[in-house]
């Protein structure tokens, strides 16, 4: 066993000193800018890295788990470059995520879960014809255990590894219902799910479409040209593509996704990185389905890669109108490379995207640790900070770089209050929804908050001990632990009760200061437990700012394409 366990160490030093030679070599005849000392470090250092970890793992007092040691290099080594390099075990969630973008699909019973009181719960209905959906699992349904096993303690990804499996086997659950004593159990076989990119596509009004798409797999651009198409049938005049919240996804999807509106044989974008084989522009290779008609897409901070190659390319081929919020600013590319038969693998930053008027997605500052840089010098001036240069589009529309998607009529968030705030985080919203809804199932669509539905949740809150504390509240108690530290006069503490008590009793208005937020939070989740999916998106159309000046800018034909000229045009 030793020996075998030395010959491994050997051959694995062994391999890193030919893969190093074998590397530069390559690299050599690759790179833009050849450095001949620079391959003459890499095979030094991996020959150092071997050494090192093979006389540790010999040598140090208590025994070395091997691989969890290796483990913990490649992961220091990479915690200093982006947070997007990793190195990804065969069996994680990353390698799955992976799978789900490349595929659209996976074996599992077809559920959104998400923690709720401390258990793993089922936050949307769940997918049409799928295991879950065919057994009667509800949203709001709490899994209580797996196989036998409690899920008090587990994290969402570890209920979501034991639920998903092998397509064709089973796997038993425990749930507890909302209004039921006993708990259900159910015997589910696991099935091929197919998860759809689009959240949400229907009109708003007679005139203009709605689609939400949620993210970017391999189906992206398909089910997007179906949805326009079927639009289109029934009198679609205007589009929104609406991608807050859309993390990203394939790059080949962008494109797709993209080629449904600009149009064919233009640049959509293009990724330039070290290695000259790497660079590749991305052009239209079909025509439009949407080709002459309003376009609005919505973004936000948290629309990223994908969303953001989408956006941008639009923006500057001046084919819609961007609104909403600025975007993330996320435009590296990663290369995914095997590393072992077991499947695991490499996620490496390996190039950055460039938008068709030059423009780089990505913000700069992205890099941990500058100093692992070849030739970095902290003594010289940062050239990497943000920059706003301008670009133009191909109107000759000024645009701003510096990173992300400034869009042309950006609309400020709302500011999350510590009552709100809480009263999510709490399952406030999502608990009395499932009690209201069950009791009121013959609700109609039209419904409003009035003022029993708002008496009602204040009920709700007060039975379930709902309590939040303000910021400048936790100010106070630190300022209070300060002063009896450092033991202060009386006087001292006596102004700080004072001061809390005001703040105590400004804090009783807050409720009413917020009561538009809570009502629009109610009627979604609300209608979100008694019409599923569709109902809550459909139940925020004429409250959500953005949406409302979209179909305003859609309907109103001067200011759309007065957005759409140069600046000194307007």
């Amino acid at each position: 066993m030793m020996k075998d366990k030395k010959l491994l160490t050997i051959g694995l030093i062994v391999l890193l000193a030919v893969s190093a030679t074998m590397f530069g070599g390559w690299i050599a005849g690759q790179t833009k800018t050849e450095k001949p000392d620079y391959y003459f470090q890499i095979e030094k250092n991996m020959a150092l890295f071997g050494r090192i970890y093979e006389e540790v793992t010999k040598r140090y007092v208590e025994v070395i788990d091997p691989e969890k040691f290796m483990r913990a290099g490649i992961d220091g080594m990479l915690r200093t470059l982006d947070p997007y390099t990793m190195y990804i075990e065969h069996e994680g969630e990353t390698n799955f995520d992976l799978k789900l973008l490349t595929t659209g699909k996976y074996g599992g019973v077809g559920m959104r879960i998400a923690k709720r009181d401390g258990w793993p719960t089922v936050v949307e209905p769940p997918f049409e014809g799928t295991p879950s959906a065919r057994a009667g699992i509800r949203e709001g349904d709490k899994i209580i255990e797996i196989n036998g096993e409690t899920t008090k303690d587990f994290t969402i990804s570890e209920t979501a590894q034991r639920l998903r499996g092998k397509i064709g086997t089973e796997v038993n659950i425990k749930i507890r219902r909302y209004g039921m004593e006993k708990p259900l159990e159910f015997r589910l076989i696991r099935a091929e799910i197919n998860v759809s990119d689009i959240a949400y596509a229907g009109l708003i009004d007679d005139e203009i479409g709605y689609i939400r798409l949620s993210q970017f797999t391999r189906k992206a651009g398909g089910e997007l040209q179906d949805s326009i198409v079927s639009m289109k049938k029934q009198g679609m005049k205007g589009l929104i593509l609406d991608l807050r919240g859309n993390p990203g996804g394939l790059l080949e999807s962008a494109v797709q996704v993209a080629e449904c509106f600009v149009p064919k044989n233009n640049l959509i974008v293009s990724k330039h990185g070290r290695l000259s084989s790497s660079d590749k522009e991305y052009y239209s290779r079909v025509d439009p389905v949407w080709p002459d008609e309003p376009l609005v897409v919505l973004v936000d901070g948290f629309s990223a890669s994908a969303s953001e190659i989408v956006a941008g390319a639009i923006q500057d081929l001046d084919r819609g109108v961007i609104i909403g919020r600025p975007t993330f600013g996320k435009g590296l590319v990663q290369t995914v490379i095997p590393v072992d038969r077991n499947g695991s693998s490499l996620k490496i930053t390996s190039e950055k995207y460039y938008l068709p008027s030059g423009r780089l997605i990505q913000k700069p500052g992205f890099i941990r640790s500058k100093n692992v840089l070849w030739g970095y010098d902290k003594s010289k001036k940062d050239t990497t900070k943000k920059e706003e240069k301008i670009y133009y589009t191909s109107a000759k529309r000024e645009v701003k770089g510096g990173g992300g998607i400034k869009p042309d009529i950006e609309i400020k968030g709302e500011k999350m209050t510590p009552l709100v705030g809480n009263l999510i985080m709490k399952s406030m919203f999502f608990n009395f929804a499932l009690d209201y809804a069950s009791k009121h199932e013959a609700l109609g669509r039209d419904f409003a908050v009035n003022d029993q539905i708002i008496s009602d949740f204040k009920t709700f809150l007060k039975e379930k001990d709902f309590t939040y504390k303000t910021s400048a509240e936790e100010l106070i108690e630190d300022l209070k632990k300060a002063i009896d530290q450092d033991e202060l006069s009386e006087q001292v503490k006596g102004k700080v009760e004072a001061l809390e008590e005001a703040i105590i009793l400004e804090k009783k208005d807050d409720f009413k200061k917020n009561l538009p937020v809570i009502k629009r939070y109610l009627r979604q989740e609300i209608s979100a437990k008694l019409w599923g999916t569709k109902g809550k998106y459909e139940s925020v159309f004429h409250d959500d700012r953005v949406i409302k000046k979209a179909v305003e800018t859609l309907k109103n034909h001067d200011e759309y394409f007065s957005l759409l000229k140069p600046n000194d045009a307007n």
